[in-house]
């Protein structure tokens, strides 16, 4: 909800104009300034967890390498491959870097909350702060006279790079730029850095010290994970830019610019390069069950060879530890989480961990049995399935002890099979530039583990690199349910999805902010009727970022530009009223405006999480439940949506019915109805409604657990009665900001019937968002651009002002 709520990728000046940004979620870590996305910032820039390999560091001697794994620190002899532990705190580092005389490495520690820079003295191992503002701190590098050490910070605002004086601690800034400069680099005479001056472009920059001056040498547009690594003589770099489609690639350049080398050419998707004294050049790469594997290929070329370490000398007992989930006394999949004795994440040696920024867990899926090692003490368990609530025991393992451990997941009563339900994220993304690399079959434990029956997964565009396209078609049609979709993104005029449908549109994005297409004049109504004329549902996706989109008094803001004239033409099917990326009330608001004028849009949910982020949520973290025929198909779970037989929810549970007619209903007549509600949640919720056009008929006041409620409400001659859950805090297994939960309608009289005073209300404050959305549009598209865009805004205009005169919306020309 509204900690995690913005729109993707608002990269230029003119894109902004249609962004607002004061709902965005900052997640846990300090807010960094100027980044359009905060969550994309910490998904591509901030540190890995995984169990396997990450961050190698080759030793200046060549003979050792240093790199991340399992949450700490871990030196590596080359020879023998054999890898000893070299820091054991509760916190999370990564990214080591050696000093020159080999003595110590600074690295990054992440308390889940900030991330610091430390340093470890390889003999002893013994760690102390280097850096520790109140802002992130991250990516130290040794001077190459292992006098100071560069690193960037946000402790000026943005990320900048720093140097800190190991003599006196004296901290100097070095850039100044707005954007974010990061991973700082030896050369000759000066630094490399990347630098990120807007959303939608990444570079390769160099800083001069004796004159001052930055020069970028190399643009590439965005690279998301993108690092560079500097030759030991300061006059070569590493890098490993985005390739297009679902890769990577490690290149090699001077470092004044020019042409470029590609090494390691049989790798997919090289990451983290690191170069050695001995002119070899490290990285890691994912593997197909999402281990990293660490290799190294020489700067001269030649074939990459695996140098994943061979054994690991814990340092200290470890237990095995095998936890089977059950629900019903049947095994079941689940989400879970595993903390030793120091508070440290533990997770098995294959598959993706997660990093859930609303609870400061790190988390994994299982399908039913897993094992993790972990250190002897005192352990924690904590598992969950959907949003039945949450397990947790805490047991004492000893040094080699092989442990099973049996966990019975809650339930809070609502049994979705039994009661003709079946759940749905309609809006998430398989990959999207994140450290790792998945394939579809990799939701399908996830799936099972939150409970969902039906996922369609979005192709979508990161800037002008068309992400999984590979995977159009490649459908799962035993349960769960999978089925590819398309996220069609203009981020001037509004994100919107085509689900179900047998093609893809062209082009996947368009409007002011994008090359080539910036100012074609195509409106969102093309994949919006694309969606219908091929088989398939629209939607348009996080809409609205604001808790109050219609302040009273003020200037209306934050829903997308050309959602009013779309959903007045007649053109939208639903809208994403429960999602991560905005805010559930804010969207809810102008969701209650547009069924008030009598447009039967209906609601959808889904998460918009990107599976092969290791800081996200879960799939289904937001998400939609419908009543579907069976057999399930994906069609007709859709048709079952846009038919309003649904709710949305983060968390709790809904069953509602207004004299016997439940949510895409219709009662006959108004007057004094019967209604009744049933409503379950895990973590409670503040508030318990029932709503007609919008506003409160009736409160239950708190909910917690189950509850179940009646009574009646008197309803006018047209119009629409929901019910809706709302507010307070959220608690594991939920993982957005607030609960929530709403159904679709039941409407009065006939499907899109309307209330006069109503309709009045509606037209007069949509009329207030389009005085601001023209005035965007005509930035936008100044002149003669976007004529017929623009045509459509005064037809809807026209509209709205008889409405707000009449009572009554006129109808939609063909």
């Amino acid at each position: 909800m509204s900690r995690h709520k913005w729109l993707r990728w608002a990269g230029v000046a003119v894109v902004a104009l249609a962004v607002p940004t004061a709902a965005e979620w900052t997640n846990r870590y300090p807010k960094i300034a100027n980044v359009s996305h905060h969550v994309y910032l910490e998904g591509f820039n901030l540190p890995t967890f995984a169990t396997s390999p990450t961050d190698p560091a080759p030793s200046p001697d060549g003979r050792q390498v240093a790199f991340a794994a399992r949450g700490w620190l871990w030196v590596m002899d080359v020879g023998t491959r054999q890898a000893r532990p070299l820091t054991r705190d509760g916190g999370v580092d990564s990214r080591p870097a050696w000093s020159p005389d080999g003595r110590q490495i600074a690295f990054v520690r992440d308390s889940s909350r900030d991330l610091a820079i430390w340093t470890v003295a390889v003999a002893s191992g013994q760690a102390r702060v280097l850096v520790d503002t109140p802002a992130m701190d991250m990516d130290p590098v040794f001077a190459p006279d292992g006098r100071s050490v560069f690193y960037a910070s946000a402790e000026a605002g943005d990320l900048d790079i720093w140097r800190i004086d190991l003599a006196n601690n004296r901290r100097t800034r070095l850039t100044e730029a707005r954007g974010q400069e990061l991973n700082p680099q030896p050369i000759a005479g000066g630094l490399a850095f990347i630098a990120k001056p807007s959303g939608a472009s990444d570079t390769v920059a160099t800083l001069d010290f004796a004159s001052g001056k930055t020069t970028v040498i190399r643009r590439e547009g965005l690279a998301p994970q993108m690092r560079l690594a500097a030759a030991p003589d300061g006059r070569s770099l590493a890098f490993t830019p985005f390739q297009g489609g679902d890769r990577t690639a490690l290149l090699l350049t001077a470092t004044t610019g020019g042409e470029t080398i590609r090494l390691a050419t049989d790798a997919r998707y090289p990451l983290t390069p690191a170069w050695g004294g001995d002119d070899w050049l490290w990285y890691v790469e994912p593997g197909r069950d999402e281990r990293f594997l660490l290799k190294r290929v020489r700067a001269t070329g030649g074939a990459s060879q695996d140098m994943t370490p061979r054994g690991w000398n814990g340092g200290e007992p470890l237990a095995r530890v095998t936890v089977r989930t059950r629900v019903g006394g049947k095994p079941s999949a689940a989400r879970i989480a595993v903390a030793d004795v120091r508070g440290h994440p533990a997770a098995p040696a294959t598959g993706i961990s997660y990093f859930d920024g609303q609870h400061g867990r790190i988390f994994f899926h299982s399908a039913g049995v897993t094992t993790v090692e972990v250190p002897a003490g005192e352990i924690g368990i904590t598992a969950s399935r959907g949003f039945d609530g949450a397990a947790t025991v805490r047991r004492v393992v000893r040094a080699g002890e092989a442990v099973t451990i049996d966990l019975d997941l809650p339930a809070t009563g609502f049994d979705a099979a039994a009661r003709g339900w079946f759940a749905a994220d309609l809006h998430s993304h398989l990959n999207y530039g994140g450290p790792f690399q998945l394939e579809p079959d990799d939701l399908v434990t996830a799936m099972r583990a939150e409970g969902l029956d039906v996922a369609t997964p979005q192709l979508a565009n990161l800037q002008t690199t068309l992400v999984d396209e590979r995977w159009w078609g490649a459908n799962r049609t035993t349960a769960p349910l999978i089925r590819f979709s398309q996220e069609v993104r203009s981020h001037f005029l509004g994100h919107v999805a085509v689900l179900g449908a047998d093609r893809l549109h062209d082009p996947w994005f368009f409007g002011p902010g994008y090359p080539v297409y910036g100012q074609i004049d195509l409106s969102n109504a093309s994949p919006l009727r694309f969606a219908r004329a091929h088989g398939g549902m629209n939607v348009y996706v996080h809409p609205v970022s604001g808790r109050d989109p219609f302040p009273a008094g003020a200037t209306a803001a934050g829903l997308p530009l050309e959602l009013v004239p779309d959903a007045l033409a007649g053109d939208v099917d639903t809208l994403e009223i429960a999602c991560l990326w905005s805010d559930e009330l804010g969207t809810a608001q102008a969701w209650y405006r547009l069924l008030n004028l009598g447009l039967p849009i209906m609601p959808s949910g889904g998460s918009d999480t990107m599976h092969n982020f290791h800081r996200t949520m879960a799939i289904g973290a937001a998400r939609i439940y419908a009543r579907a025929a069976r057999p399930l198909t994906v069609a007709g779970y859709l048709a079952a949506v846009k038919a309003g037989r649904s709710f949305v929810t983060t968390g709790p549970m809904l069953e509602f019915a207004v004299a016997g007619q439940g949510p895409g209903g219709i009662v006959a007549r108004g007057g004094r109805l019967p209604f009744t509600l049933e409503a379950w949640s895990a973590s409670g919720a503040e508030q318990v409604e029932v709503l007609v056009n919008g506003r409160v008929a009736w409160s239950g006041g708190a909910l917690a657990g189950h509850r179940r409620y009646s009574g009646t409400i008197e309803v006018p001659a047209g119009g629409w009665v929901a019910a809706r859950v709302h507010g307070g805090t959220t608690a594991w297994p939920s993982q957005d900001s607030y609960p929530f939960a709403h159904t679709a309608p039941v409407w009065i009289g006939r499907r899109g019937s309307s209330d006069p005073a109503a309709v009045r209300a509606a037209a007069a404050d949509l009329s207030r968002w389009l005085d601001v959305a023209d005035a965007q549009l005509a930035r936008g598209y100044p002149g003669a651009a976007g004529g017929g865009i623009k045509a459509r805004f005064a037809t809807a205009r026209a509209r709205l002002t008889g409405a707000a005169q009449s009572g009554v919306l006129s109808a939609a020309q063909p």
